[in-house]
């Protein structure tokens, strides 16, 4: 069963999102090594969001707050989102996390899914 891992906060000025969360509500956040747009994240969930946060660059896709649910299969949640009137986005491979993907639902909301890399002996 898909539950809500992270969620998205998009940016014009990333770095400026990121020191309004940290003087506002004292959220930290610290920048993922290797994402080809500006993309902070924040996983103190004990001092901060309840559920791990990031801030990302402004896209086409993420222009409002977007959750990120994870998946055991990516392709088949795909599916099921056509299947079920929403519409499928591009699946990409984001090294040492999974695949990840966009996803519009039946009422026209972006989500993201995560479909996490199986690591040995998990």
């Amino acid at each position: 069963m898909g539950k809500v891992v992270n969620f998205h906060l998009p940016a014009d000025d990333v770095e400026r999102a990121a020191t309004f969360y940290r003087d506002v509500f004292g959220w930290e956040f610290s920048a993922f090594a290797g994402s080809s747009v500006p993309y902070l994240v924040h996983t103190n969930v004990e001092g901060g969001a309840g559920i791990p946060a990031a801030i990302t660059a402004r896209q086409d896709v993420v222009k409002a707050p977007t959750p990120t649910i994870e998946v055991e299969n990516i392709d088949d949640a795909l599916i099921q989102v056509a299947m079920k009137g929403g519409q499928q986005g591009r699946v990409q491979d984001i090294a040492g996390l999974g695949r990840f993907g966009y996803a519009i639902d039946s009422e026209g909301n972006v989500i993201a899914l995560l479909q996490r890399v199986l690591t040995p002996g998990g």
